[in-house]
């Protein structure tokens, strides 16, 4: 029994464990083996799914980038061409509807692309409600790849006269204004560009020390820069120069180090603002659909006074109709224009909310009454005669302003006494008569105040700027103001001649030193101009927040007189157009923002 047991013990060894651990260690090594290729699995499907994510993103960039080629093709594609069955389109009309271009409608593939799950591909809708309003056309991009979808909604806008500082056609003035006996030519870098019809070639107008222009600015011509400070974009057609300076100053681009001015294209001005008189016809359904509705037609000389509290006042002594009707009677007076009476009176006050997002037109008189469907209900005379005019400039040799007190009387700070303006002087010394300036049958515009409205106001002949004109406090980045005078835009500078015992008459401001003007400015045949800028001694600075745009430079100061410039970009204008203002004839279209949002369509391209 003992030797069987000690037999026993010599058999009880640990091979029954190690083949225990052998099969543990293989479930184990079976185990890891499974996880690594579930990892891997894993991997792969988040590498592809990873993929046609991004791969989704480019090609809604890719479908944003065609919808901006055709637009930059032709101008006027965003307001012709879309889908009004799209929801993102709904409310907007598209007269030539789709025109053929399936992205409206279906996906279409982006070329040499392929995604994990095939090609890659987008389509897209617009909706251009705002486009009249703010000059922008929002574009809703998807983009698809294999099952994955992404859209984004990108606002694209033309690149306008409002989006430089200072823009012009010609770098030297209007003769119509400095008096010159010249005509404009596109100089070169000399200025020996020959004369024209046995006329001299109009003076050129210089940037000089102690301008500074803190935005881009651009040209058709060549600029001459004798100093100043430019602290963004310096773009012409032709390039800059410093020919003739004197004094010659080191101008200071303060881009980036380094930087100096670029040449691009030109832009050329419409020739003419007259569209802008089109939103007042209150029986044209293509204006009375849209959200702002009518705008308001004024006629002759005319005064608006922003209050900076919603409302604002004006004056129109001629106006008998602020609507336009292509039937009988013609015309019409909507209440949001204010009553003709106060127009004609000391004034009517109206809300600036009313008019928001819209345009008001200042007018000529008209020549004639017309007949039939050219009648004009805004021919004075055909209701008044000289005898019962409620305006005093009308055909009377006794009336000496234009019924809204211009030429100016009244005091100025530091002389006691009253005085009556001059006649305003151009650069060569000549008299500018008042039937000129202050015509009593055109269609000029006198304004100043604190804006709270984004608005556009437009006159056939000049705009002046009577005071400061400024935004409210606070104010909303898409309230912009257009200011916009077919024949100049003039920064009111009125003189007096008060006698001196020595010098004869002096020239004599009547208004304080220093102006600030906000908004976007253009003179589409005209100027950018101060009024007697050569004459008063120096008036200090001239500070603008907003654009410039003009077909000829004006000058805001000779000498030791006038103004410095003090110019600064309001950078709203790179998002927001004021309301219907004049565009390049022929533009460029850029995308000024750009958010993604939840995607419009699955894969099969129905709508989520």
């Amino acid at each position: 029994m003992r030797r069987l047991l000690v037999l026993l013990r010599r058999h009880d060894d640990d091979r029954g464990v190690a083949l225990a651990a052998v099969i543990g260690l293989g479930m184990i090594v079976m185990i890891l083996a499974a996880t690594m290729v579930g990892i891997s699995t894993s991997g792969a499907v988040k590498t592809t799914s990873d993929r046609d994510y991004a791969n989704a993103m480019a090609a809604a960039y890719a479908g944003l980038a065609e919808y901006q080629s055709r637009v930059n093709g032709d101008n006027t594609y965003a307001t012709k061409y879309g889908d009004a069955a799209q929801g993102f389109s709904s409310g907007d009309v598209f007269p030539n509807k789709t025109g053929g271009n399936p992205a409206f409608t279906s996906w279409v593939t982006v070329p040499d692309s392929s995604g994990a799950g095939g090609s890659t591909a987008y389509r897209y809708a617009v909706d251009n409600s705002i486009y009249g309003q703010q000059g922008i056309v929002r574009v809703q991009v998807t983009g698809r790849a294999g099952k994955t979808t992404r859209t984004l909604v990108a606002n694209v806008k033309p690149d306008g006269f409002s989006n430089y500082l200072y823009w012009t056609d010609y770098e030297s003035g209007d003769p119509d204004i400095t008096g010159e006996d010249c005509r404009n030519v596109y100089q070169n870098a000399t200025f020996t560009a020959p004369s024209i019809g046995g006329k001299p070639v109009c003076s050129r107008i210089q940037f000089q020390d102690g301008d500074t222009l803190n935005g881009p600015i651009r040209s058709n011509d060549v600029m001459l820069i004798c100093g100043g400070t430019f602290k963004s974009t310096v773009q012409s057609a032709v390039g800059t120069t410093d020919s003739g300076c004197s004094p010659k100053r080191t101008p200071s681009y303060q881009l980036y180090a380094g930087y100096q001015p670029e040449v691009v294209g030109s832009y050329t001005p419409p020739s003419t603002i007259s569209a802008g008189r089109d939103r007042m016809s209150s029986d044209d359904p293509t204006v009375t659909g849209t959200t702002p509705g009518t705008g308001c037609l004024y006629t002759g000389p005319t005064q608006i006074t922003f209050n900076g509290d919603g409302t604002m006042k004006i004056r129109s002594p001629l106006t008998l109709a602020t609507n336009l009707q292509q039937t009988s009677p013609y015309g019409s007076n909507p209440l949001k224009c204010g009553a003709v009476s106060d127009l004609q009176g000391a004034g009517a006050t109206v809300s600036t909310n009313l008019l928001a997002n819209n345009l008001l037109y200042v007018q000529d008189e008209p020549a004639s009454a017309g007949s039939g469907s050219t009648t004009n209900p805004n021919y004075y005379w055909s209701k008044y005669t000289t005898r019962n005019a409620p305006s005093a400039c009308m055909r009377s040799s006794s009336v000496t302003d234009n019924g809204l007190g211009f030429p100016f009387t009244g005091q100025a700070s530091g002389y006691s006494g009253t005085y009556t303006e001059a006649n305003p002087r151009n650069a060569q010394g000549g008299s500018v008569a008042f039937s000129t300036a202050y015509g009593c049958s055109n269609g000029d515009l006198f304004v100043s105040g604190k804006v709270d409205a984004s608005v556009t106001l437009v006159a056939e002949n000049y705009v002046y700027v009577t005071g400061d004109l400024k935004y409210t406090t606070g104010r909303a980045a898409s309230t912009v103001l257009g200011l916009v005078g077919q024949e100049a835009v003039i920064v009111w500078n009125p003189m007096f001649d008060r006698s001196t015992s020595y010098l004869g008459t002096t020239p004599t401001p009547f208004l304080p030193d220093n102006r600030t003007v906000s908004g976007a400015i253009l003179s589409n045949q005209g100027t950018f101009t101060v009024q007697n800028y050569a004459y008063g001694g120096d008036r200090g600075s001239l500070t603008l927040n907003g654009s410039i745009a003009q077909r000829y430079r004006g000058a805001v100061g000779k000498g030791s007189n006038g103004y410095l410039k003090a110019y600064g970009y309001d950078t709203s204008l790179a998002s927001y157009t004021p309301p219907f203002f004049p565009q390049p004839v022929i533009t460029t279209y850029k995308v000024t923002s750009q958010v993604e949002v939840k995607p419009a369509y699955d894969a099969n391209g129905n709508p989520r």
